[in-house]
C-alpha cells in the first residue's frame, strides 16, 4: 500500500508570495495615503481660501418719516450688536428708548458711499421717527450700518464671523482643549491615548460620555465626512488628521477649527465658529468675552442643542461649571478666578431670539432666485459675495407671525382643518409698491418643518382675483374694441355658452344668486362670475390674457373661457408682481429683493441705481381699476376689512378657488401691497373663503405693518373725471337717489353718462330699450345662450348680453337742459320679460354690505345637465365656475 504526502511549496516560493502579498499591501497603503493626503490637504487649502457670501439687511438712513418705532429699533440696535448705557460716548452704544432713543452710530462701508460715525437723538410719533437731532457733528444723513442675516459657505444657511487666531482669548482655547482635546499640543493628529482613555470611562459608565476623536479629526469630519459611526470612515478620518498635521501648524489647524464648530442655532440658522457665537449668546465680539463665558462656549460644543443657554439653563450651567473644573485641574485659571466664574450667572436671551424670524430661509430662496436669474450666478457658495437685500425684519417678523396666528385660530375653530399629515398652509409677500421691493415674504408656517416655498414656487388656481385683468381690459378700447366704463350696465343672469368646437359651458354665481342688472361696478364689487364672463367674451380672451402677461404674468394661460374666472394656476409672486402694476397705474417695474451685490474684492456687480418703471399700460384704464377695487374693500367682498380693524385707503381683491381649496387676497394702499394666500399642500378643500381666511390674515399683517404710514389717496391721472353716479342704474344721481347707493365714480374724461338715474328721477327720460344688436338691454331670464366666440364676426349674440358701450348710439334729439358734463346716454334696465322669473323689483342690485360674503370663484361643476340644459357639461377643467366674496 502506497503513501502519500501531501506536496508543499518550496520555500522559496512562499517567501515571494508574502513579499508580493506585503509589497501589494504596502502599495495600495500608500496609494492610499497619497489620494488621501492630497484630498485632505486640497480640500482644506481651497477652504482657508474661500469666503462665505454674506447676505445683509440693507443699512437704514435715520431720518425723519422712517416707519419704525422705539421697541423696534431698540431690537434693530441689539441685533447689531450696540450696548445700552447711560450716556452713549463711543460708536456702538445707544441710551433710552420708548419716544426718545440717543445712538451713537458706527462707521461703515457701503456701495452707495462712506458712512461716518454719528451721535444723534431720535423723536419717536405715532410708530415712526418724528425728527433726529445730532448731539455732537452733524452732516450727512445718519445711518445703521447693514445687519448681516446669514452666510453661505456649504450648501446650508450659517451665520459665520470668522476671526483670527491672535482674536481668540487664551482663556477660551484653553477651555476648549481641556474640554475636547487635551493632549492637543502633544499628539500627531491622532491620539491612541486618549481613544484609550476614552474607551475605559465609557465602559465604566455604561454610556458615551467621552469621545476619542481629536480637534484634528473633528475638523476633518466638519470638512469632508459624514456623521455615520463606522470602522471605514474613522480610518479615512485618522488618516486624514495625520495629513492634515504633517502639513499645517498647530496654531492653523486650531484657528480653522475655531471657526468651522457648529455652536447652535439663530432662528433656522446655523451658528459657526466662536466669532458668531460670541455675538449671538453675548452681544459682544470673542475678544472680549471672559473666564465664565469661554467655559460656557467650551462646553456647548459637545452637543449646541442640549447645552444652550437658552433652551435649558440648568444643564447649561452644570455643563459650564464642569469645564471650568477642568481648567482648574489642568492650571488653565487660579482658584480664585475660579470661584468668581462658577458664581456668575449664565447670560439672558437677547433681544433677537424673541423676534420669531424662522422664516428668513423663505425670504433667501427670492435672494437666491433673482441671484441665478438676474446675475446669472447659479451658486453662490464660498464666492465672497457681498448680497444686500431689501428685507424688512420687522415686517418679516409681522408676516411670520400673522400667517401662523391665523393658521392656529383656523384650525382651532374647525376640526376638518387639524390635520396631522398635511398642516394648513399659508404664504405673505409684501411689496413696496413705488420701488418694487420685496420687504416681507413667507412661504409656509414653518420652514424647519417643510422648505417648499409656496410664495415663489407654488401654482395654484387664482380665482377671482383674475378678474381685474378683464375690467383692465375691458377699459381699453385698443384692447377691447369696446367703450365700456364703470357705470356700464351689464347682465348677471344665468348663460349658456354655446361652443363649436367643445361642450357647452357655463358660468355659475355663488349659491345660484343672480342679480339681473347690475353696473360693472357692481359686478367686480360682489366678484359676480356671470356679468364679468360676459364682460370678457365680449373684450376677447386672447385679449385679457395680453393684458394678463403685460402686467408680470409669465405662467401659461390657454386660451379658454375658464381662464376668465381664475382656472390657472399662478405663483403668488407672479401675482404680486401684476398687482403692483396696477396699483402704480399702469407702470411696470419687476420684484426686487437685491438691492446691491459687490464680489470679495469689494467691486459692484450690480449698478444700484435707482429703478424706475415701465408704463406698460394706460394710466387711466389702471386707475379706473384700482377705483373699482377700493370698492371691494369698501362695500364689496373684502368689507371685513374694515370691520377688523383696518382703516386707510386701499383697494383689493379677494379670491376662493374651485371646492374652496385656495383662499386669496391681495390688498394694497398707495405704498404697500400684501399678498395673502391659505391652503393645502395636497389641494384638498379647505371650505374657507378669500374673505373667511386670507382677509383676515390680510388684515392681520398690514395693520401691524402700515401702522406709521401716513393715510393717503390713490394719485389721480389727467383725463380723469368724476361723477355723481347712482350705483344701482348707472346713470346721474339726483336729489331722489338714496345716499347710500350715491357714489363719486371715476369715468375717462368724456366718458361719464349725462342720463339721470331712472330709478329715483321723477319722470323717467324716454331711452333706447335695445342695445347695439337689437337685444333687450336686460333679459333677466333664467336662462340664456351665447354663442362661442370663436365663431365668425356678426354671430347672432342673446340671451341678455349686456349693452357693451355706456354711450352707444345717442338720441336723436337729447332731452333738455343740455347735460352738464358729457353727452353719453345710460338706458335703464327695462322690466322683466319673464313671467316665470321672480317678481322684479325697483333696484335689482346686490346689497351694499351682504352678511359675510363667501365666494367659490374657479371653475366648477355646480349645476347638473338639467340646470345647464342639454349637453351642457363642460369639458373644460370642471367646466361651470360658482363665485362670491
Amino acid at each position: 500500500m502506497a503513501n502519500f504526502r501531501a506536496r508543499l511549496p518550496k520555500r522559496g516560493t512562499v517567501f515571494r508570495i508574502f513579499s508580493i502579498g506585503f509589497l501589494v499591501i504596502v502599495l495600495v497603503l500608500t496609494l492610499l495615503a497619497i489620494y488621501v493626503y492630497r484630498a485632505s490637504v486640497g480640500h482644506f487649502q481651497l477652504r482657508k481660501l474661500s469666503l462665505p457670501t454674506r447676505i445683509y439687511a440693507d443699512y437704514v438712513p435715520l431720518q425723519a418719516g422712517l416707519t419704525m418705532d422705539g421697541e423696534e429699533l431698540i431690537d434693530k440696535l441689539d441685533r447689531l450688536g450696540y450696548r445700552e448705557t447711560e450716556k452713549p460716548s463711543q460708536p456702538g452704544e445707544y441710551a433710552g428708548g420708548g419716544r426718545a432713543i440717543e445712538v451713537y452710530t458706527r462707521a461703515f462701508e457701503h456701495p452707495t458711499g462712506a458712512y461716518a460715525a454719528q451721535h444723534v437723538r431720535l423723536a419717536i410719533e405715532n410708530s415712526a421717527v418724528g425728527s433726529v437731532e445730532p448731539v455732537s457733528g452733524g452732516g450727512a444723513t445718519p445711518a445703521l450700518e447693514p445687519e448681516l442675516l446669514t452666510s453661505i459657505l456649504s450648501d446650508q444657511l450659517e451665520n459665520r464671523r470668522p476671526v483670527r487666531l491672535d482674536q481668540v482669548p487664551q482663556h477660551l482655547k484653553d477651555a476648549v482643549i481641556v474640554t475636547e482635546d487635551v493632549r492637543y499640543w502633544r499628539h500627531p493628529g491622532v491620539d491612541p491615548m486618549g481613544i484609550f482613555r476614552a474607551l475605559i470611562r465609557n465602559l465604566r459608565s455604561g454610556d458615551v460620555e467621552e469621545g476619542g476623536s481629536t480637534l484634528t479629526q473633528q475638523l476633518v469630519k466638519n470638512y469632508y465626512l459624514t456623521s455615520e459611526r463606522t470602522m471605514r470612515r474613522k480610518i479615512v478620518e485618522a488618516f486624514m488628521a495625520l495629513a492634515l498635521d504633517a502639513k499645517y501648524s498647530k496654531e492653523e489647524i486650531l484657528e480653522a477649527y475655531l471657526n468651522d464648530i457648529y455652536l447652535g442655532r439663530n432662528r433656522s440658522i446655523s451658528i459657526i465658529g466662536v466669532g458668531e457665537a460670541s455675538r449671538f449668546y453675548f452681544g459682544k465680539p470673542v475678544a472680549e468675552i471672559n473666564v465664565a463665558e469661554a467655559a460656557l462656549l467650551a462646553g456647548i460644543i459637545r452637543s449646541p442643542n442640549n447645552y444652550s443657554p437658552f433652551e435649558n439653563a440648568e444643564v447649561a450651567m452644570r455643563r459650564r461649571n464642569t469645564v471650568l473644573d477642568l481648567m482648574l485641574r489642568h492650571e488653565k485659571i487660579d482658584k480664585p478666578v475660579h470661584e468668581k466664574a462658577r458664581s456668575s450667572s449664565l447670560p439672558e436671551e437677547p433681544f433677537r431670539r424673541r423676534s420669531g424670524l424662522t422664516s428668513i430661509p423663505y425670504y433667501f430662496d427670492r435672494v437666491l432666485q433673482e441671484m441665478r436669474t438676474d446675475y446669472g450666478i447659479e451658486d453662490v457658495k464660498g464666492q465672497g459675495l457681498q448680497i444686500y437685500t431689501a428685507i424688512d425684519l420687522a415686517s418679516q417678523e409681522a408676516a411670520t407671525s400673522s400667517v401662523r396666528t391665523t393658521l392656529a385660530n383656523l384650525e382651532k375653530g374647525s376640526s376638518r382643518l387639524r390635520r396631522k399629515d398635511q398642516p394648513l398652509q399659508g404664504a405673505i409677500i409684501h411689496v413696496d409698491i413705488p420701488t418694487g421691493e420685496v420687504r416681507a415674504l413667507v412661504g409656509g408656517r414653518d420652514y424647519e418643518q417643510s422648505q417648499f416655498n409656496r410664495a415663489i414656487s407654488s401654482r395654484r388656481l387664482v380665482g377671482s382675483l383674475f378678474k381685474p385683468f378683464i375690467y383692465l381690459t375691458a377699459f381699453e378700447p385698443s384692447l377691447s374694441n369696446q367703450n365700456i366704463t364703470p357705470a356700464t350696465l351689464v347682465s348677471d343672469t344665468r348663460f349658456v355658452l354655446k361652443r363649436r368646437f367643445a361642450s357647452d359651458w357655463s358660468p355659475g354665481n355663488y349659491n345660484d344668486r343672480y342679480y339681473g342688472t347690475v353696473t360693472v361696478r357692481q359686478a367686480l364689487e360682489q366678484s359676480l362670475n356671470s356679468a364679468s364672463v360676459r364682460v370678457g367674451l365680449a373684450s376677447g380672451i386672447d385679449a385679457v390674457l395680453k393684458t394678463a402677461r403685460t402686467l408680470g404674468i409669465s405662467a401659461e394661460m390657454d386660451n379658454n373661457p375658464a381662464v376668465l374666472l381664475g382656472a390657472v394656476g399662478i405663483p403668488p409672486i407672479e401675482m404680486a408682481e401684476a398687482y403692483s402694476t396696477i396699483a402704480r397705474m399702469g407702470g411696470r417695474m419687476p420684484l426686487r429683493s437685491v438691492r446691491f451685490v459687490t464680489n470679495d474684492r469689494g467691486r459692484l456687480l450690480a449698478t444700484g441705481d435707482e429703478v424706475r418703471a415701465v408704463q406698460v399700460f394706460p394710466q387711466r384704464a389702471a386707475y379706473l381699476v384700482n377705483h373699482l377695487m377700493e370698492g371691494v374693500v369698501d362695500r364689496g367682498t373684502a368689507a371685513s376689512l374694515r370691520r377688523l380693524g383696518f382703516r386707510k385707503t386701499a383697494a383689493g381683491k379677494t379670491g376662493t378657488t374651485n371646492d374652496r381649496r385656495d383662499s386669496w387676497f391681495i390688498g394694497y394702499t398707495p405704498k404697500t401691497l400684501a399678498v395673502t394666500w391659505i391652503g393645502f399642500d395636497d389641494n384638498r378643500p379647505t371650505g374657507l373663503s378669500g374673505s373667511d381666511a386670507a382677509v383676515p390674515m390680510w388684515a392681520r399683517y398690514m395693520n401691524a405693518v402700515t401702522a406709521g404710514e401716513p393715510d393717503r389717496d390713490f394719485p389721480v391721472p389727467p383725463g380723469i373725471s368724476f361723477v355723481q353716479v347712482d350705483v344701482s342704474s348707472g346713470g346721474l344721481a339726483t336729489e331722489y337717489c338714496p345716499q347710500q347707493v350715491v357714489l363719486n365714480e371715476s369715468f375717462k374724461a368724456g366718458t361719464s353718462p349725462w342720463i339721470l338715474c331712472p330709478l329715483h328721477a321723477p319722470v323717467p327720460p324716454p331711452m333706447p330699450m335695445t342695445d347695439m344688436f337689437g337685444d333687450p338691454i336686460a333679459l333677466d331670464t333664467a336662462f340664456g345662450t351665447m354663442t362661442d366666440p370663436l365663431d365668425p364676426p356678426g354671430a347672432e349674440l342673446g340671451g341678455g348680453v349686456f349693452r357693451p358701450d355706456t354711450a352707444g348710439i345717442p338720441p336723436p334729439t337729447p332731452p333738455p337742459p343740455p347735460p352738464p358734463v358729457t353727452t353719453q346716454p345710460l338706458p335703464p334696465p327695462p322690466p322683466s320679460t319673464n313671467t316665470s322669473a321672480p317678481p322684479p323689483s325697483t333696484n335689482t342690485s346686490p346689497p351694499e354690505e351682504p352678511e359675510e360674503p363667501e365666494e367659490d370663484d374657479a371653475p366648477d361643476d355646480a349645476f347638473s345637465s338639467r340646470e345647464r340644459g342639454e349637453g351642457a357639461r363642460s369639458a373644460d377643467e370642471g367646466s361651470s365656475g360658482q363665485a362670491g366674496p
